[in-house]
C-alpha cells in the first residue's frame, strides 16, 4: 500500500503539473500478452454416448476447459470470464473459434477468461431429450463455476466479479445454470419412463465436482441463447445481463417458439427479448442488442472449429459491446466531491467520499499545488496562489485497478482583501468596503472592536483584520502608537457608556462621562467600561477605577 500510495502522489504532482486525467486503458486494450493452459479438468460426469442409443446409455466424460492468463500480470485478483460454445447440443468445442478469440482477446485485456466443455448429444425427435441435455449442460456449466471459485487463488480471480455468458447453446447452459433453482427443475430430469430408460440427472449443483460453491455471478453476456421459462429468473437473482440477438433468427427464437422447428421436434423457448423484458420487469438491468433482420450465429458460423470464411462485420461491435458491458461492471461508482470555494494562499482539504474499499483515488488538480496526501488520496491538502475559477476532478480506482467515472467540481479561489490603517484625529480607520473587521492590540484581539474604526485608549501595536463576505481575511501591516493617555473621544461619537463589573455583569448604561462620575459605586472600584457610537458599535474599551465626586 505505501509503494501505491507514493507512485499515486507522484502522478498527482504530475497530474497538477501537466493537467493530464487519471484514465487507464487495463480491461479496455490489449495491454498484455496472453498464455493458456489447456483442457483443465474441472469434474467428470455420466455423457451420452457420440452415436444417441438411449438416455440411460452413458459413458464417463471428463470435463475440461481451457483457461487464459494475462502474461506479466502483477495483480493479485482479477475479474473472470467464463465462456461456453454454441452447437445446439450436437456440435461444437470448447476450441471453437469465436469463443476461444473472446478468452484470447479479453485475458489481453486483463482478464482471466475460460473456454468451458459440456456434455452434449441427445434424441432429437424426442423433446423431453432436448431438455434433459439443456439441464445436462446446466449442471456442468454450475460445476465449472464452482471450479473457478474453488481455485480462485490459484488463478488470482476475485470471486465477487466472475462472468459467465456463451453462444447460442453456450447461452442456454450459462443462464439455465445461474436462474434454475433445485425447485425449478423440469420434470424430464428426473426419472421417467419404462424400467427407468431416463435416470435421473440429480440435482444441479450435483454433477461434476463436489466443491461447495454457489453458482452466484457478477453478470450474464448472452449471444443469441435462450431459456425454459423466464419465471427461472427470481428478483433476488437478478444481475446485469448484455443480451445480443437477431429478429429472423430461425435456430433459436428472438423472442419464444420452437428451435429447429423446419428439422425436429423441440421444447419451447424464451429468447432474448422475453428474458431481457422479464430482468426490467423485476427492476433489474438488462441490455438487450437488437439485430433486425438477421438470422442465428450474428458473429460467424464455426465449422471444425474455424469461423467460416471468417467474422462477419458484427464481429466487432458485439465485442467492443461486450468490453463495455464488462467495464460498467467491474467499475467502482463515481466518487462524491462537496463543491467549496477557497481562499487565496489557504490550505484548502479536498475530500473524496464513496472510495471503494482497499481502493485509492486520483485527482486531477488545475491550478493548485498538492502539498499532502493520506494513504488512498481520499483526503488531499492544497494550496492555490492564484485567483480564479479552476476545475478540480477526482476518479476512484478499486482492487481490481478499474477506474470509475471522473467527478469533477468548479472551485472558486477567492482573492485576500487588502487592508491599511489610517489616523485621523486620535481615530484608527482600516481599508473601507469589506463585511467585517477585527482590530488587534500585540498580538492580541480587542473585544468588541469588529468596525472599520477604532479610537486607541492605550499605547502599543495595532493591527487590523478584514474580512470579505466569503470569509477570506488578511491583516494590515503593524502600526506602533506611543503616548496614548486617554485620548478623548471626538465630540458627539459617544451615545452611550455602559459599564460592567469583572464578571460581566451590567451594572448601568450612561449618556456621559458626568453621569458615569456621579453614580455611586460603594467605594472606589475597578470597572469595565465600553462606549458605543451612534450606530452601537463599540469604540473603547477600557478598565478603570471609579471614584464617586461627593
Amino acid at each position: 500500500m505505501k509503494r501505491g500510495f507514493l507512485f499515486l502522489l507522484s502522478s498527482v504532482f504530475a497530474l497538477v503539473a501537466n493537467s493530464q486525467t487519471c484514465t487507464s486503458e487495463r480491461y479496455l486494450s490489449n495491454i498484455f500478452q496472453s498464455s493458456v493452459s489447456q483442457d483443465v479438468v474441472f469434474g467428470n460426469s455420466p455423457a451420452l454416448t457420440t452415436v444417441y442409443v438411449a438416455e440411460n446409455v452413458t459413458v464417463n466424460q471428463q470435463m475440461t476447459m481451457d483457461v487464459f492468463f494475462p502474461v506479466g500480470d502483477a495483480l493479485a485478483k482479477r475479474p473472470a470470464v467464463i465462456l461456453a460454445y454454441g452447437g445446439g447440443y450436437l456440435v461444437g468445442s470448447k476450441e471453437d473459434e469465436d469463443v476461444w478469440a473472446t478468452c484470447d482477446s479479453l485475458a489481453k485485456k486483463g482478464y482471466v477468461t475460460a473456454s468451458i466443455n459440456y456434455r452434449m448429444n441427445m434424441n432429437v425427435a424426442d423433446p423431453a431429450s432436448a431438455v434433459r441435455a439443456i439441464y445436462r449442460a446446466a449442471q456442468d456449466y454450475h460445476s465449472a463455476i464452482r471450479h473457478i471459485k474453488e481455485y480462485s487463488n490459484t488463478y488470482g480471480i476475485d470471486t465477487n466479479y466472475i462472468f459467465v455468458g456463451g453462444v447460442s447453446a453456450g447461452g442456454f447452459s450459462a443462464m439455465h445454470a445461474v436462474f434454475m433453482d433445485e425447485s425449478e427443475r423440469p420434470a424430464e430430469t428426473y426419472q421417467s419412463g419404462l424400467g427407468g430408460i431416463n435416470p435421473d440427472l440429480g440435482c444441479l449443483a450435483c454433477a461434476g465436482n463436489s466443491y461447495n460453491h454457489t453458482a452466484n455471478v457478477r453478470g450474464i453476456i448472452n449471444l443469441w441463447g435462450a431459456l425454459l421459462d423466464t419465471n427461472y429468473i427470481q428478483q433476488e437473482e437478478l444481475v446485469p445481463m448484455t443480451l445480443f440477438h437477431g429478429t429472423n433468427d430461425a435456430i433459436v427464437p428472438y423472442d419464444h417458439g420452437f428451435p429447429f422447428t423446419a428439422l425436429f421436434l423441440m421444447p419451447e423457448v424464451y429468447g432474448s427479448f422475453n428474458v431481457a423484458a422479464r430482468v426490467n420487469h423485476l427492476g433489474g438491468n438488462a441490455e438487450l442488442n437488437t439485430f433486425q433482420g438477421v438470422g442465428h450465429n450474428i458473429w460467424g458460423v464455426n465449422v471444425n472449429n474455424q469461423l467460416v470464411g471468417g467474422p462477419t462485420e458484427y464481429w466487432v461491435p458485439i465485442t467492443d459491446s461486450i468490453i463495455s458491458f464488462l467495464y460498467e461492471n467491474i467499475r467502482p461508482e463515481p466518487v462524491v466531491i462537496s463543491p467549496f470555494n477557497v481562499c487565496q494562499d489557504d490550505t484548502t482539504q479536498l475530500i473524496a467520499s464513496n472510495v471503494p474499499a482497499n481502493g485509492r483515488v486520483c485527482w486531477t488538480v488545475q491550478g493548485g499545488l498538492v502539498i499532502d496526501a493520506n494513504a488512498d488520496s481520499s483526503e488531499l491538502t492544497v494550496v492555490w496562489n492564484y485567483p480564479g475559477v479552476y476545475e478540480v476532478s477526482a476518479v476512484a480506482i478499486n482492487h481490481l485497478d478499474a477506474y470509475s467515472v471522473p467527478t469533477s467540481v468548479q472551485v472558486e479561489v477567492v482573492a485576500n482583501p487588502w487592508v491599511s490603517i489610517t489616523q485621523n484625529g486620535g481615530v484608527l480607520e482600516a481599508s473601507p468596503g469589506y463585511a467585517s473587521y477585527q482590530w488587534y492590540l500585540n498580538g492580541n484581539p480587542i473585544v468588541g472592536a469588529d468596525q472599520s474604526q477604532y479610537v486607541p485608549t492605550s499605547s502599543g501595536t495595532f493591527m487590523v483584520q478584514s474580512f470579505t463576505a466569503e470569509g477570506c481575511s488578511s491583516f494590515s501591516e503593524p502600526l506602533v502608537m506611543v503616548g496614548i493617555e486617554e485620548l478623548p473621544l471626538p465630540k458627539g461619537m459617544v451615545k452611550e457608556i455602559r459599564v460592567y463589573d469583572l464578571q460581566g455583569r451590567l451594572l448601568g448604561v450612561f449618556a456621559s462621562e458626568k453621569e458615569l462620575i456621579n453614580r455611586y459605586w460603594n467605594g472606589q472600584q475597578l470597572l469595565l467600561l465600553r462606549y458605543f457610537d451612534q450606530d452601537m458599535n463599540v469604540i473603547r474599551e477600557e478598565k478603570r477605577n471609579i471614584t464617586p465626586s461627593f
